[in-house]
């Protein structure tokens, strides 16, 4: 079982995370100045809040299971869910299972509904190490801005890529 499959995007473990995380929201919402309306432009915004928040990795890292950061975790998710419908939510169904066994939720595209051709060029190229499939993992892309140069708005990127990879093999 590995995190394109079903088991890992529709688990109580993950769907609790999810529910938490959107009953949170308005109350992160009022504390969190600025329009947060889940568009690419709100990650600049999103950035401001993290890094005025915590000033190191070691702090966002020490915060992973906050409620500020995993409602920003999931924001930062679904804006790029949003922009992207076909990518989805994923996680473990239990801790501990494979490097991906995390408590935060990573976003990535499901395999099982493109064709044959499409599959199998994608598990060819996985097979290879030449990674196809977006996988982003929020809590990481978050935490990274205190040791990197990256944005927040860079988390759509792989998901763009993608699609332009399956238009290229669709013909």
């Amino acid at each position: 079982m590995n995190v394109t499959s079903p088991q890992w995007r529709d688990n109580p473990r993950l769907n609790q995370w999810l529910t938490t995380q959107e009953e949170a929201f308005p109350a992160w919402q009022q504390t969190t100045p600025g329009t947060w309306d889940f568009t690419p432009a709100s990650l600049d915004r999103l950035e401001d809040a993290i890094r005025s928040r915590y000033a190191t990795y070691e702090e966002a890292d020490a915060a992973h299971e906050d409620p500020f950061m995993t409602v920003a975790v999931w924001y930062l998710g679904e804006t790029v869910r949003r922009a992207h419908p076909d990518a989805v939510w994923s996680c473990s169904p239990t801790p501990g299972e494979g490097a991906w066994a995390r408590g935060s939720p990573l976003l990535t595209y499901p395999t099982e509904n493109r064709d044959d051709q499409v599959r199998e060029e994608i598990e060819e190229r996985e097979a290879a190490y030449d990674e196809v499939l977006p996988q982003r993992n929020p809590t990481d892309d978050i935490k990274a801005l205190h040791i990197s140069d990256r944005h927040l708005s860079e988390a759509l990127d792989g998901y763009t890529a993608f699609q332009e990879y399956l238009a290229s093999v669709a013909g």
